[in-house]
């Protein structure tokens, strides 16, 4: 494939990643309560859902870009687990979880191996990140803690207000994506 072609592929699949995002947000709440998969990356998918539901500073669909590869990291590791019950669960959201394999080199090449590394880094320092006066190996071992991030996903995913006409028309470069993650400084919120 020529650069061209790499990279338009690149900006086509983060725009739809971005329209998706507050569904595919549902799965890490899955993650959570599956006790059969790993503690750590329970506990990794209640550190990036409490960053989606934290506030995101500046306007439009560029407010999302790490929370969305920050989900698809994650879903990436959950996927690499090599346990029956891993392969059971990634089969229950086969329509996240196909893409993946073709997805993650495309992102990790687009972005480059230290934008990729941060952000690949900076999953793990999520679990610090408080939200209404937990952390997220709280969350994952408070059952009672799961309704409410259930109904903060709902909350999330009723004030999402990306569109498609804002993504193509905010992102019309794949250098759009990049320049805007650099701005931000792919660093956690304040923790």
């Amino acid at each position: 494939m020529r650069p061209t072609e790499n990279g338009q592929l690149f900006l086509s699949r983060v725009s739809e990643l971005l329209l998706s995002f507050p569904f595919d947000l549902k799965i890490l709440q899955e993650v959570i309560t599956n006790d059969e998969l790993p503690r750590n990356l329970r506990e990794q998918a209640a550190g990036v859902l409490i960053q989606a539901f934290l506030h995101q500073e500046g306007s439009g669909p560029e407010r999302f870009l790490d929370d969305v590869l920050l989900l698809r990291i994650t879903l990436g590791q959950i996927a690499a687990v090599d346990t029956d019950e891993a392969k059971r669960f990634c089969d229950r959201f086969d329509d996240v979880f196909g893409p993946l394999k073709g997805d993650l080199p495309i992102l990790a090449n687009s972005l480059g191996p230290e934008l990729w590394k941060s952000l690949t880094a900076r999953v793990i320092s999520l679990g610090k990140i408080v939200h209404k006066g937990k952390r997220a190996a709280q969350y994952v071992s408070d059952e009672h803690s799961w309704d409410q991030l259930y109904d903060d996903g709902l909350d999330f995913q009723t004030a999402y207000n990306v569109t498609e006409e804002q993504v193509r028309n905010r992102l019309r470069k794949p250098e759009t994506i990049i320049d805007a993650l650099h701005k931000r400084g792919s660093r956690p919120k304040s923790l």
